[in-house]
């Protein structure tokens, strides 16, 4: 086969990573709906707060919605680390380091298919980002 002829990549990593992006998005509307997140906080714990144990009802409520909040906000950051992973697939660099452009070890893409950095990489750009493993 001649240099200028590449092998096309198969579409496996695009579609497990559409597949991904898809149910990531349902899971944080899912979470966000069940919770209420777009409701008021009044009209989940039903109405007017007017004795301790409606207190406590809304101390717990607020507890739990912050829970939810937290939750869909990690969904939604994997579900953007997916679309990412999809562009790079789309411009024919999946699988590529971004930071040192070094190829991720095919191990990690298969641990976490929507990796866009090695784990060298990857452990620096969290520490810069103020994120733990």
């Amino acid at each position: 086969m001649p240099m200028a002829m590449r092998k096309r990549p198969d579409n496996a990593p695009e579609e497990m990573l559409e597949a991904s992006r898809r149910q990531l998005a349902q899971l944080a509307t899912a979470c966000g709906e069940e919770a209420g997140l777009h409701r008021p906080l009044a009209e989940i714990v039903g109405g007017v707060i007017t004795s301790i144990s409606e207190d406590t009802d809304l101390a717990q409520a607020m507890s739990d919605r912050e829970t939810t909040d937290i939750l869909v906000h990690l969904l939604d950051e994997n579900r953007e680390q997916v679309e990412r992973a999809l562009e790079r697939v789309r411009e024919g660099a999946y699988g590529i380091c971004e930071g040192c452009g070094h190829r991720i070890p095919a191990a990690r893409l298969k641990f976490q298919p929507s990796a866009t950095r090695c784990v060298e990489c990857q452990s620096r750009w969290d520490r810069l980002n103020g994120r733990t493993a």
